[in-house]
């Protein structure tokens, strides 16, 4: 299957705007007789008007808006390469622009092992009328039953296997993907590179199934791991943040 992100640009950085407000105390001119003297512009903000009424000279409030650049990606963890935007999922390489906005990067929220260490993989579900197992609370889900059986790259310190992404009609927007280690200091990686890429970053796609309804996306994908253990993904969307558990077995 093929898939592709988006060809529309996103912002990696929300713009929010500010007011900024200035407002000139009134200047009082000796009388007779009247004098009415023009304020200098303001930098930034454009000139200002005058008034005259009782001797009185006044600058009307003047607002203009600043834009503020929020914050970019973190540094990628030790091993694996930075994603640097839709462009950099497998099947959209050369061809997407843009990357996610930078209200999906809330921080990573994984749970704890279970007792006894159980890793609290998350169970299957139908996703989409996705024909196959898939994980997840939905509306996103992975289209894999945990365990995950990793396979080896060649020339490669991470293992991987191939998973694919669902997303339910109801989610049209963007999504960052990201992972780690559940109980210990594993990464998650994605991408079928030498190294890996840190997060996934997915918009459209132009793959489907068939049976599925209209308007349901698929990302064919690769998780990558070095070693055994129990990892979760983290799904953000513009209006939902959900948690997907899995268990990697001993090393192929």
């Amino acid at each position: 299957m093929a898939g592709c992100g988006s060809s529309s640009s996103a912002p990696n950085a929300a713009l929010v705007p500010t007011a900024v407000t200035t407002t000139p105390a009134p200047v009082t001119t000796a009388s007779p007789p009247t004098t009415t003297t023009p304020t200098a512009p303001m930098s930034d903000v454009g000139p200002s008007e005058t008034t005259t009424s009782d001797d009185t000279v006044s600058t009307p409030s003047t607002t203009t808006t600043v834009p503020v650049t929020g914050p970019g990606p973190p540094a990628p963890p030790l091993g694996l390469s930075a994603a640097t935007g839709y462009d950099s999922y497998d099947d959209c390489q050369g061809t997407c622009t843009g990357s996610v906005p930078s209200s999906l990067r809330r921080p990573l929220d994984l749970p704890s092992l279970g007792a006894g260490g159980a890793c609290p993989a998350s169970g299957t579900a139908s996703a989409a009328s996705y024909a196959g197992p898939a994980m997840g609370p939905g509306p996103v889900y992975v289209a894999q039953a945990s365990p995950l059986a990793v396979t080896k790259f060649i020339d490669s310190a991470w293992n991987g296997a191939q998973v694919t992404w669902v997303a339910a009609p109801s989610y049209t927007g963007p999504l960052l993907i990201r992972g780690g280690e559940i109980g210990g200091a594993g990464s998650v990686g994605f991408g079928e590179g030498h190294v890996p890429e840190d997060e996934l970053q997915l918009l459209t796609a132009a793959t489907t199934s068939p049976g599925e309804p209209s308007g349901a996306r698929e990302w064919p994908s690769f998780t990558r791991v070095e070693a055994s253990g129990c990892y979760a993904y983290q799904v953000d969307g513009t209006s939902f943040s959900e948690v997907i558990v899995f268990s990697v077995p001993g090393s192929p």
